[in-house]
Parts: structure tokens; sequence; C-alpha cells
């Protein structure tokens, strides 16, 4: 991992290769780990896997923050290694980064895309199961909540008959900060809809979506379609990274050697 400070606080990410740039931006309580399996396949592009606030190795300052913030935070990563013209793709909480990076900094982006994750604000449900999850940590501690969280994530195959990823996908969770943790709920909840930015888009457009998905059902993983949008359904749950990670790279590949 590297680390570079931007605005005072550290930021942390993972870079490799040479070629044409993909960002990878985890999901909550994950880290750069979770694409351990995909960035040696993706070795003719340069990669970079960054964390996020309070996730893995990057920093928190304790301060409330939207997803907008987020994309700011890779902005000025982007800006300080003279990187444009990326692909950014990003898994679930990554992909409401992506989604709104893709708003305020259009112009840096060859293609973005989401890995299991959606263009739709949270339901009034889901804003509740937002709040539920913020009383659990608070309750049970980031070790308590991620144990209930991570088997969620997997399909019943890979629970099953992956459970070192399971446990490694835990461990990552362990090392998310506690209030970053909550406030990054706190901001998922208070999210927009984008679908309009799918929509709207001036670049191409990847869905990743898993037919074993029990988090982001195939009907919300986004509204929009077009010549510009590709969509990839992979027989996965919410972890395509660490169940199959060669089909998620297959689909990376082909969607940016088609565009």
């Amino acid at each position: 991992m590297e680390i570079i400070t931007i605005q005072g606080r550290k930021m942390a990410y993972k870079e490799t290769g040479k070629g044409k740039t993909i960002v990878l931006i985890h999901g909550f309580c994950g880290s750069a780990e979770y694409w351990g399996k995909v960035v040696p396949l993706l070795k003719d592009f340069h990669v970079l896997a960054i964390e996020l606030r309070g996730h893995g190795q990057t920093g928190f300052n304790g301060e409330p923050f939207m997803m907008e913030d987020l994309a700011d935070d890779i902005h000025l990563l982007l800006m300080e290694k003279g990187l444009t013209n990326v692909y950014m793709l990003g898994h679930s909480l990554g992909g409401y980064v992506a989604l709104a990076f893709a708003e305020l900094f259009p112009s840096a982006l060859a293609g973005f895309g989401l890995v299991h994750s959606t263009a739709y604000p949270d339901t009034e449900e889901g804003k509740a199961g937002r709040l539920k999850a913020i009383e659990k940590i608070q309750d049970a501690g980031i070790a308590g909540f991620v144990d209930g969280l991570i088997p969620n994530l997997f399909s019943d195959e890979a629970l099953q008959g992956m459970p070192e990823e399971v446990e490694k996908a835990k461990e990552i969770g362990y090392g998310t900060d506690t209030v970053a943790a909550m406030e990054t709920l706190s901001a998922m909840r208070k999210r927009i809809d984008r679908n309009h930015i799918i929509a709207n888009s001036q670049v191409p457009v990847l869905i990743v979506k898993g037919t074993k998905d029990k988090v982001v059902p195939l009907d919300r993983a986004a509204s929009a379609s077009g010549n510009h949008v590709t969509v990839a359904d992979l027989e996965t749950g919410h972890m395509s990274m660490m169940e199959n990670p060669e089909a998620l790279f297959g689909a990376i590949k082909a969607f940016i050697e088609t565009n």
C-alpha cells in the first residue's frame, strides 16, 4: 500500500501495472484488499485500488461527510498523480462514490461502472435499515456488526464452499474505523437518485449484476439503458471479486476493450 496526504488526511491506495488506468473503489467495511484476486488479472492495465475514509489504511478525522466528499478525495488524488481519462469501477458503496464522481468530474473519466451497486437512492425501508445498522455498531462494536454483515454479501454457495474468503472479508471489515462506519452509513442514507447520470453519460457505463446478490436486487441495479451502457450478469452474490474474480475480470476487460 502507498500513502499520500490529501488536505491533511492520509489516503491509502495500491498501485500496479501500466496502460490504461482503472480506478477500483471498494464497498462498505471493505478495503483495497477486496480486489486482491482481481488486480493480478488486470496486469495489462494501470490499476489504482483506493481506500475510502476510515477504511483500510486511509485516515478519518471524525467529521461527517457525503458521497460527494469521497468523490472529491479521489479527484484530488488523481490530480496529484496527474491522471485523467480513467475508468472508474465502484463496488457497492464504491459505486455510489463513482456516480458522484461522474456527476462532479465527468471530464476525468473515460468510462465508469457499478459493480453490485445501484443508482437508486435508499428506499424508506432502506433508510430505516441504515439507522438500525448505526445502532448495531453502537451496541455491538464494529466486529459484531461485521460478523452480521459479511455472510449476507456472499451467495449461499460461496458461504458453504469458500469459508476462507468469507473470513477474509470479515477480517478486512474489522479494520474499519467505528465512527467512520457510522458516518458512511449516514452518507449512504442521504445519497440522491443518480440514474440520470447513467442515462445522460457521455462516456461508456458498465453495470455488473450478481444473479445471486442478496443486497442489490437485479431490478435495482440501474434503470438506464442505451448503446453506451453494458450490462454483465454474473452468477455470484454481492462479492464477485472474491467469489469469481475471473468472471469479473472478463467483464471489465471486455468493457474496456470494446470502448
